[in-house]
C-alpha cells in the first residue's frame, strides 16, 4: 500500500473533526484516496487509525465512527454532492460524538471537548488519543479455529482482527500496524484456502518472525517514549548496564535514539522511524571507543540496520556491575544551578550498577525523585530525601529480578514470602500476604525486558508509596 494514501488518510480521519473554512482542498484528497482505495480498503485503513486513537472503545464503537466516516467520504465524493456536503457531515460527526446516546467510542476526555462549541469542539475531538492500560498480548487461535472464523465471515474477521491488533499498538505508526495487519490476513487467506494449512502457517510464520520481532521491539520503544516521563535518562541507565560505559559515551546514543522516536513514533509514515533506527546504528558502531572495547557491540554492528538495536538489548553485559557504593548528591549539589546534570549522573550510576532493572523499572524510579526534588520551593523538601529509600528499593529489586529469572516460580514466590516475614516480623499474616502478593506481581509483570510501563509505574508507586510522607 502507498505511504502517501496512509499519511493523507490519517489527516483524513482527524480533519473530520477539525476541518474549518479555507482547508476544503483535504476534502478533494480524501475523494481522490476514497476512488482508488475503494470502500472496502478506505474502511480498513479507518479501523486501523480509530483503533489505535481510541485503544479503550468497543468493536461496535470503533466499528460505528469507521462506518459514519466512510458513509460521509461514499456521500461527499461524487459529482452531484453540494459544496458544503463534507462540512456539514463533520459537523454532524462531532455533535454525533457528544450526544448523550452516541454510538462512538466514550471516554472522559470526549466530555471535556464537548463543553466547547463549534471549531473549538471540532478541534478537541481531532486531538483526543486515549492513553490506556496495557492490553494482554493478542492470543492467537488454533489454525483450525482461525479457519472457522475466517471461512464464516472474511470480511468481519479482518475487522475484528485491525481492530484488536490495533489498538494493542497505539503508539507506532500506522503504516506498520497495516502492513502486519495486511501481512497476516494475507497468510489466513493464503493457508485457509489449502487442504494441508498446517505447513502453510509454519511456512508463512517463519517467513514473518524477522518483521513481528522489529514490530515488537518499535511497539514497545514508542510506548515507553510515549509514557515513560524520565525516558531519555532511563534509556540512558539502561544502556549504561548493557555496554558498561561512561556517560559521556552513552549519552550521544540515547539522546539521538529518544529524539527519533518523539518525532517519529505518532508519524503515520513509517519511514520516519524506520530511517531513525537505521540511523542508529550508525550512531552506536561508528563510536570506535564502543565498538573497538566490547565484542558483543561489534557483532551486534555486523548486522543489518534495523536489526542492530535487538540485539544490543537481548545481550548480557560483559562486565559485571559496579560494587562500589554510589555517591549520593548533597543537598547543595540538588539545590544549587545546574542540578538537573548531578541528578542525571547519579541516575546513571544507578542503572548502571544494578543490571537486572528493566527500563520501565528506572525510568518510573528516577521520576519518583525527580519529580520529588524538582517541585520542592527553594530546596525546603530536600530535608526529607527520598534517596535512601529509593536505593533500597532499587537494590532489593535488582536482587529479586535476578533471582526470578533463574529460580522456579514457585520456589522463587516461597523466598519473597519468607524474605517479607524477616522484614515485617511484627506485622499479621494479613499484611505479610499482601505486601508479599505486591512484590510477586511487580517480579512477574516489570522484570522482563517488555516490561508494560504504565503498569510497572502503578505497582511502584503501590510498593513504594510518596516518598514525600516519609
Amino acid at each position: 500500500m502507498k505511504i502517501t494514501c496512509i499519511v493523507v488518510l490519517m489527516s483524513a480521519f482527524d480533519f473530520v473533526y477539525s476541518i474549518s473554512r479555507g482547508k476544503h482542498y483535504v476534502k478533494e484528497k480524501v475523494c481522490q484516496e476514497y476512488a482508488m482505495l475503494g470502500k472496502e480498503k478506505f474502511k480498513a485503513i479507518g479501523m486501523v487509525l480509530y483503533s489505535q486513537k481510541f485503544s479503550t472503545g468497543t468493536f461496535e464503537e470503533v466499528n460505528a465512527v469507521t462506518d459514519e466516516m466512510v458513509k460521509l467520504a461514499e456521500t461527499c465524493c461524487t459529482e452531484n454532492s453540494s459544496a458544503d456536503c463534507y462540512d456539514t457531515g463533520a459537523t454532524a460527526m462531532s455533535e454525533m460524538s457528544c450526544s448523550k446516546d452516541s454510538p462512538f467510542p466514550k471516554h472522559p476526555g470526549i466530555a471535556s471537548c464537548c463543553k466547547e462549541d463549534g471549531l473549538e469542539r471540532k478541534l478537541c475531538l481531532a486531538a483526543l488519543r486515549v492513553t490506556s492500560e496495557e492490553l494482554p498480548s493478542l492470543q492467537e487461535s488454533t489454525n483450525e479455529e482461525i479457519c472457522q472464523k475466517f471461512k464464516e465471515d472474511p470480511k468481519e474477521y479482518s475487522l475484528r482482527y485491525f481492530y484488536e491488533f490495533s489498538r494493542r499498538h497505539g503508539s507506532i505508526p500506522a503504516g506498520l500496524i497495516l502492513n502486519a495487519t495486511d501481512s497476516y490476513l494475507r497468510m489466513v487467506g493464503t493457508c485457509c484456502s489449502l487442504s494441508e494449512s498446517t505447513i502453510c502457517f509454519l511456512r508463512e510464520r517463519l517467513q514473518l518472525k524477522d518483521s513481528n520481532h522489529f514490530l515488537r521491539l518499535t511497539s514497545n520503544l514508542c510506548h515507553n517514549q510515549a509514557h515513560l516521563p524520565y525516558f531519555k535518562i532511563g534509556l540512558t541507565a539502561y544502556y549504561g548496564h548493557i555496554l558498561n560505559d561512561s556517560l559521556e559515551d552513552i549519552l550521544p546514543i540515547t539522546t539521538h535514539l529518544q529524539e527519533g522516536l518523539s518525532k517519529c513514533c505518532l508519524n503515520p509514515n513509517p519511514e520516519c522511524l524506520i530511517t531513525e533506527l537505521m540511523q542508529v546504528k550508525t550512531v552506536l558502531c561508528n563510536d570506535t571507543s564502543l565498538s573497538g572495547k566490547y565484542r558483543k557491540l561489534h557483532d551486534c554492528c555486523s548486522k543489518p540496520p534495523l536489526d542492530v538495536l535487538s540485539c544490543v538489548e537481548t545481550s548480557e553485559s560483559e562486565s559485571p556491575p559496579q560494587q562500589t557504593e554510589i555517591k549520593k548528591p548533597t543537598d547543595t549539589d540538588l539545590c544549587k544551578e545546574g542540578s538537573a546534570t548531578v541528578l542525571d549522573k547519579y541516575f546513571f550510576e544507578i542503572g548502571r550498577k544494578h543490571n537486572h532493572l528493566t527500563l520501565p523499572v528506572l525510568a518510573s524510579v528516577f521520576a519518583d525523585i525527580g519529580d520529588y526534588i524538582h517541585k520542592g520551593s527553594a530546596c525546603k523538601l530536600i530535608k526529607k530525601s527520598p534517596l535512601e529509600k529509593i536505593e533500597t528499593f532499587v537494590s532489593k529489586t535488582d536482587g529479586l529480578c535476578q533471582q526470578y529469572k533463574k529460580l522456579d516460580f514457585t520456589v522463587f514466590k516461597e523466598r519473597l514470602v519468607k524474605s517479607v516475614q524477616e522484614e515485617m516480623p511484627d506485622a499479621s499474616k494479613t499484611v505479610v500476604d499482601t505486601k508479599a502478593k505486591q512484590w510477586v506481581e511487580f517480579t512477574s509483570t516489570c522484570c522482563s525486558r517488555k516490561a508494560p510501563a504504565l503498569r510497572c509505574r502503578k505497582l511502584i508507586d503501590l510498593i513504594v508509596g510518596d516518598t514525600r510522607d516519609d
